[in-house]
């Protein structure tokens, strides 16, 4: 054949193929890579966050080692107490069920803050909190005090100023340092491109099922396609729910339009829906206020005849004891995955119901089902347990994702040495967000144990400090080589970890062997938590860095940089 007939070929070949064009696996296939990288470090960050938000009320209570765990407290208590004391003990401890936890609360304001523009009481933010113990924040013109008052031995815990567990919840949706509406919008365009992703990963991968059960260890590219199978298909349900109840929490910010086009008062109907009222009356006169014991037992009394395990779980008190108190009054069935509870309103001086909840829209009940599911307060320990392994099983899915893009396109390099400006980016970010972050959240804690407790603004410098331990990781990721970069911080988080259970020791009066001798189940599974991670972090550290390297790879690149220089 010619040289002409050949070139007519050729071309008319790359006519059919440019015509034919991609088919619909290799167009999904790009959009599951490309929609899971463009933002896929926010997503692991984001993932990463909320999965260690299953635990942020255990996490605040052990950045909170000053006050003893209820169990532990009522220990000791009961070692100290005389005969007469101690029968006042079981005296209140017969009440731990019933209003009377909130009431002698709500007396112990009375005399210490009878001047207070606001009270808020409640048994906690999940609903496997004791009574025994309630969080109380007093508001005053000037200052916002929260303390824990223990209703059985009417002890007043100040906690240290930290930011708690609450940082990484709140930052797994309103980040930081920027407005919270724009956080909340890239938050959701990110989920609604995982959302994308995750439908796309499972119509690209015709033997998604029949990959998960082959695992090929030291298979380079083969090897993290498995890992990054096994991390995606038996949590899939997981991955779907966990996105797309995400994003219909926050549905109203996105798709704002049903409101703006009807006649809905949307204060009114807020008001319809939610206990909250705000303290913001002005002309305020000096006035007695009603016994709020008889409002907390009818209250409770009557939401359990229509469900038995109706609770109270917070009480709100406006303007105490002036011509304008209000007091607010909230419930929720025990194990609710609905975040929407029942409330009662009365008026502070006379006693009377302003208002009270009726059943919401059916619209409105489905999306706090959703966002109930999403959090996962309902959970106990075990199912919570169960939602904070697979939240991990999805960092590791959006982690070796991550890399996989980097290991593929590692092949196709002409110089492994010196690669284009997008691998060389991928890869920095890819360090610096895989290995920088948990160095930054383990630093986190132990910023909370080594800032002086009396330091001004100790929660807000613990926040800074781990942004500046995270820019650091970012810093030398780029100051090293790739290698070296993955060793340092892979290996500072395994150090830190394993160290952290010492630390503790150290800094409070909480340590592993005094926890196990006070039956401190907290510190001690966090301790045993801290060691496991630390195991893991090491294997992580020794297969990513340690492994020898096969010159193979290195050597193909090379040929093929020399095949391109000798046949321009």
């Amino acid at each position: 054949m010619s040289d002409s007939a050949k070139t007519q070929t050729v071309a008319m070949t790359k006519t059919k193929t440019k015509a034919k064009g991609k088919g619909y696996r290799a167009t999904m296939s790009d959009v599951h890579t490309w929609f899971g990288l463009l933002l896929g470090w926010l997503l692991f960050t984001i993932f990463l966050m909320g999965t260690v938000s299953y635990f942020n009320n255990e996490l605040t209570a052990w950045m909170q080692p000053d006050i003893p765990a209820v169990s532990q407290q009522t220990s000791l208590a009961s070692q100290q107490l005389q005969s007469t004391q101690s029968q006042k003990l079981q005296n209140a401890a017969s009440t731990a069920n019933k209003p009377e936890p909130f009431s002698v609360a709500i007396a112990h304001l009375q005399a210490t803050q009878a001047n207070a523009k606001n009270w808020f009481i409640t048994t906690g933010p999940s609903s496997t909190s004791n009574d025994q113990r309630l969080h109380v924040t007093v508001s005053t013109e000037d200052e916002r005090l929260q303390y824990q008052f223990d209703t059985q031995t009417r002890t007043l815990y100040t906690p240290r100023d930290t930011a708690g567990g609450n940082f990484f919840y709140r930052m797994h949706f309103d980040l930081h340092y920027m407005s919270v509406i724009w956080a909340r919008i890239i938050v959701g365009i990110a989920s609604m491109m995982m959302l994308i992703a995750i439908i796309a990963g499972v119509i690209v991968h015709k033997k998604i099922f029949t990959d998960f059960f082959t695992f090929r260890w030291g298979k380079g590219q083969r090897s993290w396609l498995d890992a990054h199978n096994a991390f995606s298909v038996l949590p899939l349900p997981f991955h779907i729910m966990i996105t797309f109840t995400g994003i219909i929490t926050l549905i109203t910010l996105y798709m704002p339009w049903a409101g703006k086009v009807s006649d809905i008062n949307t204060q009114q109907f807020f008001e319809e829906i939610y206990s909250y009222r705000a303290a913001d009356a002005t002309e305020l006169q000096p006035a007695s206020m009603v016994d709020v014991t008889p409002l907390l037992a009818s209250a409770q009394a009557d939401w359990q005849k229509l469900n038995p395990n109706y609770a109270i779980t917070s009480v709100s008190i406006n303007h105490p004891n002036t011509d304008h108190s209000m007091i607010i009054i909230d419930g929720k069935a025990d194990r609710q995955i609905s975040t929407i509870g029942v409330f009662r309103i009365y008026d502070g001086q006379t006693g009377k119901t302003l208002k009270q909840s009726e059943p919401p829209p059916l619209a409105v009940t489905t999306q706090t089902v959703m966002i109930g599911l999403h959090a996962g307060r309902f959970a106990d320990y075990w199912l919570r347990g169960l939602y904070f392994l697979l939240g991990a099983a999805g960092c590791g899915m959006i982690a070796t994702g991550l890399v996989l893009w980097t290991v593929k396109r590692r092949r196709q390099l002409l110089d492994m040495d010196k690669p284009y400006a997008g691998f060389w980016l991928v890869e920095k970010l890819n360090i610096a967000t895989l290995a920088g972050l948990p160095l930054a959240m383990v630093g986190f804690l132990w910023l909370n144990r080594m800032l002086p407790l009396d330091m001004t603004n100790r929660a807000k410098w613990e926040i800074d400090g781990f942004f500046m331990i995270w820019a650091g990781s970012l810093l030398l990721t780029l100051w090293c080589s790739n290698r070296h970069a993955w060793r340092i911080l892979l290996s500072l988080v395994t150090l830190l970890l394993l160290f952290t259970p010492l630390l503790n020791s150290l800094t409070t009066e909480r340590g592993f062997f005094q926890s196990i001798l006070n039956r401190d189940i907290l510190f001690i599974s966090f301790d045993v938590a801290c060691f496991i991670l630390a195991l893991l972090f090491a294997y992580i550290t020794y297969a990513a860095t340690f492994k020898k390297v096969s010159p193979k790879q290195k050597t193909k690149s090379k040929h093929r940089l020399a095949s391109q220089i000798g046949n321009p």
